[in-house]
């Protein structure tokens, strides 16, 4: 009895301690959230401020353009009317003082026995500021000498401002665009995004990715490449290594803009699936590209060359990659096999094949449909779907044309393979083998 009280308590005490974990994490998570929102409420303040800023001096400096440009012209009217005024007043002056010259001389004759100066009185005559006595500049009248004024003030342009201003800005509790799901694939992972703003109905995204783990899009040190822009939800980032963080963003914008909206917050994720690898040991195919790409060499006998181990894990899509090409022969292609143990061909029970003559063999049984040719620049993508029991729903594409059928496999799971690549026995029950079989040297085949 005591014992089993004993026992009681200790495992009271393990769920204590495994709850008390479970809330330490927890009460991380909410300290970066926390931490997450009083950052972003400082740095958009900041960038209010700035913005704001920047709009006052660009308006003073505009108004200060425009009454610079309005006062100049006020000068330039001035001098223009002015001109001829002052002209006309500068006559008017020397006609004045003419006037008083010839007045005092008269005087002067007048006064001097005129009678006994008939000399003085002919040199009078023909004085020319005497000439100038009948000449009167025509002064202008009122209504044609400008009146300066000044109008056109948009009586409304307070209002005006006020709604433009109001209108100025937008605090956004997120960004309209935000990644809702990372999955992993071999040697890649599948980014998915969401739009979260009901408001704004988004025709466009850019998804961008960067090495090691981001926190924060003001993090200048940091640069993001473009993985995908367009108007699908979903991209997957290929070529990535193993067990490395990536941090990902995406941003979007409605159909016709330019305009990009503000970037997501960055959500980092790695993948523990290897990319998929050739077997680099077997005779007549040489491998490079970490093992991803495969050469038919013009030496060694004819032979299957499979994945390094079985790899293809349904669920997952598989492309290859025809990037150079050379003769062909009827037995040639690409496919899929639940085992490696046959090397002479592909075109067998338990396998997928598709000969480069565009032929589809399911279990060795060729099928009516019939897809383009594998030739250089061609790529085939088969998907699966585990339906269970073994029974698996293939779709291959070539060239845009697809063919799809339910194929029963008979392969029991590797449960030691599927832990080894971080799965759980129920998450799928089928891992197979790729492979590719050429006759003739200079076939280049990658996958990914």
């Amino acid at each position: 009895m005591a014992q089993q009280l004993i026992q009681n308590v200790v495992d009271i005490m393990d769920n204590a301690h495994s709850q008390q974990q479970q809330l330490t994490e927890s009460m991380s998570s909410l300290s970066e959230a926390k931490q997450q929102v009083k950052f972003s409420a400082e740095q958009s303040k900041k960038c209010l401020k700035e913005h704001f800023k920047w709009l006052e001096e660009k308006a003073l400096e505009n108004l200060r353009s425009r009454l610079n440009e309005l006062l100049s012209e006020v000068d330039v009217v001035t001098a223009t009317a002015l001109t001829p005024l002052m002209d006309c007043e500068e006559m008017l002056n020397s006609s004045i003082s003419a006037a008083a010259r010839i007045m005092e001389e008269g005087k002067k004759i007048l006064g001097n026995n005129p009678n006994d100066h008939i000399e003085d009185l002919v040199k009078f005559k023909d004085n020319p500021d005497t000439r100038q006595l009948h000449s009167v500049p025509e002064i202008p009248c009122l209504a044609d000498v400008p009146y300066l004024s000044v109008d056109n003030f948009h009586p409304d342009l307070e209002k005006k401002l006020h709604k433009l201003f109001e209108n100025e800005g937008r605090v956004l509790e997120r960004a309209p665009a935000q990644i809702s799901e990372i999955e992993e694939r071999p040697g890649s992972l599948l980014i998915t995004w969401a739009e979260v703003d009901d408001e704004v109905e988004a025709g466009e995204f850019c998804l961008q990715y960067c090495y090691g783990r981001v926190q924060s899009n003001e993090d200048k040190n940091i640069t993001f490449h473009t993985a995908y822009t367009g108007p699908n939800t979903f991209c997957t980032i290929r070529h990535l290594k193993t067990n490395t963080p990536y941090s990902f963003r995406v941003c979007s914008r409605p159909e016709g803009e330019e305009k990009w909206s503000i970037w997501s917050v960055p959500r980092t994720a790695h993948t523990t699936i290897p990319h998929y690898q050739w077997n680099n040991t077997t005779e007549g195919y040489s491998t490079s590209n970490e093992d991803k790409t495969a050469t038919r060499l013009s030496e060694g006998t004819t032979r299957v060359l499979y994945s390094s181990d079985n790899s293809y894990r349904c669920g997952f899509p598989i492309t290859f990659r025809v990037l150079d090409a050379g003769e062909k022969t009827p037995f040639d292609g690409i496919g899929l096999s639940a085992n490696d143990e046959d090397t002479e061909t592909l075109q067998r029970s338990n396998s997928i094949f598709v000969a480069t003559s565009g032929s589809v063999f399911v279990d060795g049984q060729e099928m009516k449909t019939k897809l383009p040719m594998l030739t250089r620049g061609s790529a085939a993508t088969i998907e699966t779907e585990d339906l269970g029991n073994g029974k698996v729903r293939v779709s291959i594409e070539v060239e845009g044309k697809a063919v799809t059928f339910d194929w029963k496999v008979d392969q029991k799971a590797d449960v030691g393979r599927l832990m080894g690549l971080g799965m759980g026995p129920a998450s799928t029950s089928v891992c197979l083998y790729f492979g590719m079989k050429f006759s003739h040297e200079d076939w280049k085949v990658g996958v990914e």
